[in-house]
């Protein structure tokens, strides 16, 4: 029997790539967990085959990745058509240096990636967030040229609205601190200020929290359900700022609870704010929460 021992022909350019890799795959997936699974993956198989035999290994690991992720999401998508109440992405609270998501990444776009095909959200992620050209998409799923341009087409109309606000980081900052204070003080007329009149609110308990079903739609509904569901909370809550999706957000905590966190997404018109309620993934993530602006 042959094993293959890796060695820095396997690992240099596996720990260069690895960011942008991890990013593909979180494209792809809406998960962390489940990317992370992919990479681990792609690497067994990376560090068992001869690297130097490789002429390009970004292009090599690219496909491999998309493949492997791919195959995943087939067959989670299966598990999420079943899943009871709505099923929302993980939130990424990470580091800059620990994943590369170029462009859109908030959690309301990814949201919006889970109404496309497996295929569809594959050759969007390829084109959009990879920059790679139709022929280089085509060798990695295996499909035409044409082909892939069709399902191109299809996914940006299914993903198509208006354009997404996007405000100065400081704005975003400021947004998020008001948030935070109308929340902590539950005031209900400040929270609903800062809410669009047609905002809605999407909650995902994970199967291990009691969550809204549906979603909740507007202003007064969502407000009164956020200062409400603190009433009920075993203890005082706390909100620490930290960065979620590239936008500002909070790690949340009740009591002496695992942290969980928070999200504000940028939207289009003057920016409502969004809660992605989720804990970070060093702990099972019991829920999670979206709050579109409109």
């Amino acid at each position: 029997m042959t094993v293959a021992v890796a060695n820095d022909n396997h690992l240099l350019p596996f720990t260069a790539l690895r960011p942008r890799l991890r990013g593909l795959a979180y494209r792809l997936l809406g998960s962390l967990t489940d990317a992370d699974d992919v990479v681990q993956d792609a690497w067994l198989r990376w560090s068992a085959i001869d690297a130097q035999a490789v002429r390009v290994p970004e292009a090599f690991l690219t496909t491999l990745v998309s493949r492997l992720a791919l195959d995943r999401l087939r067959a989670v998508r299966r598990a999420r058509d079943a899943y009871v109440g709505q099923w929302l992405p993980e939130p990424a609270v990470l580091d800059e240096a620990e994943i590369d998501l170029p462009g859109e990444m908030s959690l309301a776009f990814l949201h919006l990636l889970e109404r496309l095909t497996p295929d569809q959200r594959a050759v969007y992620v390829l084109r959009e967030a990879m920059d790679l050209d139709y022929a280089e998409i085509a060798g990695i799923l295996g499909k035409t040229i044409t082909g892939c341009r069709q399902m191109m087409r299809r996914a940006r109309e299914a993903v198509a609205g208006p354009a997404r606000f996007a405000a100065p980081s400081a704005d975003l900052a400021a947004l998020a601190d008001s948030f935070a204070r109308a929340s902590l003080a539950r005031d209900y007329a400040a929270i609903v200020a800062l809410l669009e009149e047609d905002a809605v609110l999407i909650s995902d308990g994970g199967g291990r929290v009691r969550s809204a079903l549906n979603p909740i739609f507007g202003a007064d509904r969502i407000a009164r359900f956020l200062i409400g569901i603190q009433r009920k909370m075993a203890g005082p809550l706390s909100l620490e700022p930290v960065v979620v999706n590239g936008g500002p957000g909070f790690l949340t905590r009740v009591g002496g609870q695992a942290p969980r966190c928070a999200l504000l997404p940028r939207r289009r018109g003057r920016p409502p704010p969004g809660i992605p309620d989720h804990q970070p993934r060093q702990a099972p993530p019991p829920g999670r929460c979206l709050i579109h602006g409109g």
